[in-house]
C-alpha cells in the first residue's frame, strides 16, 4: 500500500481537513513505534576503542543506544572468531557501582547522544562490534508512490495511527472515535507482539554457544 492508498483509505475513515503533509507526519510517527518489530538487524564494525576514553558518537544507523540488540567489544586487534568478544549490557548512566562490562547513553556538550562504555577501555584499536535494528524509512507526502518498509499485511496501521491523531487535534477533539481507531491499531500491534514472541521461541537467540557473551557476571578490570 504506497502513500496515496494510505492517504485514501485515511480519508474514508475520517474526514479531516488537515494537509497529506500533516497526515504522513502521523504516520511517520507510528513507525517509531513499529520498527522494532520491522526493521532490519544490521552489524556495525567502525568504532574501536581508544584508550582512556569511554565516550564514543553512535555509528551511522543508529539514533539511540535502544536500538542495540549487543555490543562486544574483541580481546585483541584482530579477534580470530566471534568467540573472542565480551559481551557488554546496557545499563542506566547513574547505576552505581555498575558489577559488569556496560554501556549506556550519555550526551557530548552539543546534545549529541554518545555511547559510554565502563569500564573504561585502556587498549587502542579494539574492535567494538554492534548489532542494532535499524530504523523504518519515513514516508513523504511529496513521493506518494513510496510504500512503507515492511510487510503489507501491516500497513493499514498507519492508517489507524494517523485517524486517530486527527481525531485529537483541532477545536473540537472526538475522544470516542479516537479510541475506536486507536484499539484498531492496538489489536495489529498485539499480533506483532504474540509473532515476536512465538517467534523468539522458536528460533531463541544462540548468544549461549559463545561463554564470554552468556557470562553477564564476569567482572572485568580491563582489556
Amino acid at each position: 500500500m504506497d502513500v496515496t492508498a494510505l492517504l485514501a483509505l485515511v480519508d474514508s475513515l475520517y474526514d479531516s481537513e488537515e494537509s497529506d503533509a500533516t497526515k504522513v507526519s502521523f504516520m511517520n510517527l507510528a513507525l517509531e513505534d513499529l520498527y522494532p518489530y520491522f526493521g532490519p538487524i544490521m552489524t556495525d564494525n567502525t568504532l574501536v576503542t581508544v584508550a582512556d576514553q569511554d565516550n564514543y558518537a553512535l555509528p551511522t544507523g543508529i539514533e539511540d543506544v535502544s536500538d542495540i540488540i549487543s555490543l562486544g567489544i574483541g580481546n585483541q586487534a584482530t579477534p580470530s572468531d566471534r568467540y573472542d568478544y565480551t559481551r557488554y549490557h546496557l545499563s542506566k548512566v547513574n547505576e552505581d557501582p555498575m558489577i559488569w562490562n556496560s554501556y549506556y547513553q550519555i550526551y557530548d556538550d552539543a546534545g549529541d547522544k554518545q555511547i559510554c562504555l565502563y569500564p573504561i577501555p585502556s587498549t587502542d584499536d579494539l574492535p567494538i562490534s554492534i548489532r542494532y535494528r535499524a530504523r523504518i524509512p519515513e514516508l513523504s507526502a511529496s513521493i506518494t508512490t513510496d510504500e512503507p518498509a515492511f510487510d503489507s499485511k501491516y500497513h493499514s496501521m498507519l492508517a489507524y495511527y494517523c485517524a486517530k491523531m486527527l481525531c485529537t487535534i483541532g477545536s473540537s477533539p472526538d475522544e470516542s472515535q479516537a479510541n475506536a481507531f486507536m484499539a484498531m491499531y492496538d489489536e495489529k500491534l498485539n499480533e506483532l507482539w504474540r509473532k515476536a514472541m512465538d517467534d523468539e521461541i522458536e528460533n531463541p537467540a544462540n548468544d549461549g554457544a559463545n561463554h564470554q557473551w552468556k557470562s553477564a557476571k564476569r567482572h572485568v578490570n580491563g582489556f
